[in-house]
């Protein structure tokens, strides 16, 4: 299973036609960022009066808050949840932003505006779902913002193993990698100097993750994964005080992710509401 056929996956289970979509309402959120440039996102709401339980949508170094607009629509909406995306540091409209070591940052000052005041009917209280690829935020932000959040929920989370151990990435297409050092500013470094700098990354370097986090955290794998092994969402699970591990089979692929999806919602639905 490689790069693009996990991207394959998520888009054509997002985009297969199914009755009885709710509609939904989105709008632009502005969030003001200290030391650079403000940054958009999308709050996404459901029928009906607010305010709403938020999820907020950790997008990937792959993808842009768009394109999450159908999962919105299929899983989150018809819960009753409200939903914001915010594009991930270097690129979409957080472009202007360097991708660092403090990879939460733009969403930890997104998760405080809506804990101050409720933003076009969102919930101060709410939880996080990480999608594929979207490096390490969604699991910083259970430790850094537990106060603020209720639930995390992970889908072949990247945050250690990858970023570690020279070998795992000799396993992945040479194109991911390209882009995670086009998001670094990298475009130009060697082999080792690009592993030194991701294992900066890595939240067991950080010494975040293996320490007891408050947070509920769900994590979703597949049975060797070339950049999600197993032992990381155990490691995940174990961390947090109320863990859930849930194992994806491969096959039928667009069935179980769908089922994945569906089962990660309920949870996230039952933390939050």
């Amino acid at each position: 299973m490689n790069w693009r056929s996990r991207r394959r996956r998520w888009r054509t289970v997002l985009t297969r036609k199914r009755p009885s979509i709710c509609r939904v309402r989105c709008a632009n959120s502005p969030f003001t960022i200290p030391g650079g440039p403000a940054v958009t996102g999308f709050l996404h709401t459901p029928p009906g009066d607010g305010p709403f339980p938020t999820v907020m949508m950790c997008g990937g170094l792959d993808s842009l808050q768009t394109d999450y607009y159908s999962l919105y629509e299929r899983y989150l909406a018809p819960k009753g949840l409200a939903m914001l995306t915010l594009d991930m540091p270097s690129i979409g409209f957080s472009s202007k932003w360097k991708l660092t070591q403090d990879s939460s940052l733009l969403h930890q000052h997104a998760l405080k505006s809506l804990g101050a005041k409720s933003v076009g009917g969102s919930h101060p209280g709410g939880g996080v779902w990480l999608p594929l690829l979207a490096l390490t935020v969604a699991v910083r932000l259970a430790y850094l913002e537990s106060s603020r959040l209720k639930a995390v929920a992970c889908l072949g989370p990247v945050v250690h193993a990858l970023l570690s151990k020279p070998a795992r990435q000799g396993r992945v297409p040479e194109m991911y990698l390209d882009v995670l050092a086009s998001s670094l500013g990298m475009h130009d470094a060697s082999d080792e100097a690009l592993r030194v700098e991701l294992n900066r990354y890595s939240l067991k370097t950080q010494g975040l993750l293996g320490r007891r986090c408050p947070t509920p955290m769900l994590s979703g794998f597949w049975k060797n994964d070339p950049f999600s092994p197993e032992e990381e969402s155990r490691l995940i699970t174990s961390s947090s005080v109320e863990g859930k591990l849930l194992e994806v089979p491969f096959s039928p692929v667009y069935e179980n992710f769908d089922k994945a999806l569906q089962q990660i919602a309920r949870w996230i639905h039952q933390r939050l509401c």
